[in-house]
C-alpha cells in the first residue's frame, strides 16, 4: 500500500514538470514572433525611411601616376625610391534646392581598410588639398591612415580662412571629398642608367621593373554624413584601383557611381 501511495505522488509532479516546459516552450515561441514582428516592422520603417535619399553618389574620379625621390643627399641620381599614388575625388549630388535636409553639417570617413592584393609597398589613405589634386607634389614619407573629419565652411568668410591643407568640405556638397592613396617606398635605391632619361610619372615604375599585379589594391572606407536636419546617412564605397596602365604615365579615369550602387543609407 505504500508502494502505491508513492505513485500516486509522483503523477502529479510529472505533469506539473510537462506544464513548465510546454510554458518555457510556448514563451519561447512567443518572443521569437514578437522579436520577428518588431524585426519586419523595423525593416518596413527602414524602406520608407531610405525610398529616396537626401544624398547620392555622382561621380569618382581617379588620376593615378608615379614618383621617386631622390634619397642621397649628394643628388647622384643613384639612390631614387619609388612610390606609386591615386588621388581619388568623390563628387555627391544633393539635389537642386538646398534646405536642412540635403546640405551638411558634419562629414567623417572612417573604417578605412587597404586591403593589399599585391606584394610590395606602404600603403596610406589620407586627405588630399583639392586645391592640389592631380599635381605630381613629393611624398617624402610614408603616411599613417585614420579617421578624416572634415571643417564643414558654410559662408563666404569661413571660405576666405579656410586652410585647405587641412580637410574642408562645403556644406552645399559643391566641391569634392578629396583623398590621396600613397603605396611609398615600392623599391629603395634605384639607379639611374647613364645617358638614360626618366620620367617622374608611371613610366617608371615599368623602367624599375615593378608590376602591375604588385600594385594591386583594393580600396574600402565609409562615408559619414550628418545634415543639418541632424539626419545620419552613411554609404559604403569599395573598390579595386584601376592600374592596368599605369606604364603609360598620368591615367584619369572616372567610376560609374550609380553603375556600382553606391548609395547613402538614412539610419
Amino acid at each position: 500500500m505504500e508502494k502505491m501511495f508513492k505513485n500516486k505522488n509522483f503523477v502529479p509532479i510529472v505533469l506539473i514538470i510537462i506544464i513548465i516546459i510546454l510554458a518555457f516552450v510556448y514563451g519561447h515561441i512567443i518572443h521569437l514572433n514578437i522579436g520577428r514582428k518588431n524585426f519586419v516592422k523595423s525593416g518596413e520603417e527602414i524602406y520608407e525611411r531610405n525610398k529616396e535619399s537626401n544624398f547620392s553618389i555622382e561621380k569618382i574620379v581617379l588620376c593615378s601616376s608615379a614618383n621617386a625621390i631622390n634619397a642621397n643627399e649628394e643628388q647622384s641620381l643613384q639612390d631614387f625610391n619609388i612610390y606609386q599614388y591615386t588621388d581619388i575625388a568623390i563628387y555627391i549630388n544633393n539635389g537642386e534646392e538646398l534646405s536642412n535636409k540635403n546640405t551638411v553639417k558634419e562629414l567623417y570617413i572612417d573604417n578605412i581598410s587597404l586591403d593589399s592584393l599585391g606584394n610590395g609597398g606602404e600603403k596610406s589613405l589620407v586627405y588630399k588639398n583639392v586645391l592640389n589634386f592631380g599635381l605630381n607634389q613629393p611624398v617624402t614619407e610614408s603616411r599613417t591612415t585614420s579617421d578624416i573629419s572634415y571643417k564643414i565652411v558654410k559662408t563666404n568668410q569661413e571660405d576666405d580662412d579656410a586652410n585647405y591643407d587641412e580637410p574642408i568640405f562645403y556644406t552645399d556638397c559643391s566641391n569634392p571629398i578629396s583623398l590621396e592613396y600613397v603605396n611609398y617606398n615600392l623599391k629603395k635605391g634605384y639607379q639611374m642608367e647613364q645617358n638614360n632619361s626618366m620620367n617622374f610619372n608611371g613610366s617608371i615604375l615599368e623602367k624599375a621593373g615593378i608590376t602591375t599585379e604588385s600594385l594591386d589594391c583594393k580600396i574600402k572606407f565609409r562615408i559619414k554624413i550628418i545634415s543639418n536636419n541632424d539626419e545620419e546617412y552613411s554609404c559604403w564605397l569599395n573598390f579595386k584601383l584601376p592600374l592596368d596602365d599605369i606604364y603609360e604615365g598620368t591615367t584619369m579615369k572616372a567610376m560609374n557611381a550609380k553603375e556600382n550602387s553606391y548609395k547613402f543609407f538614412r539610419h
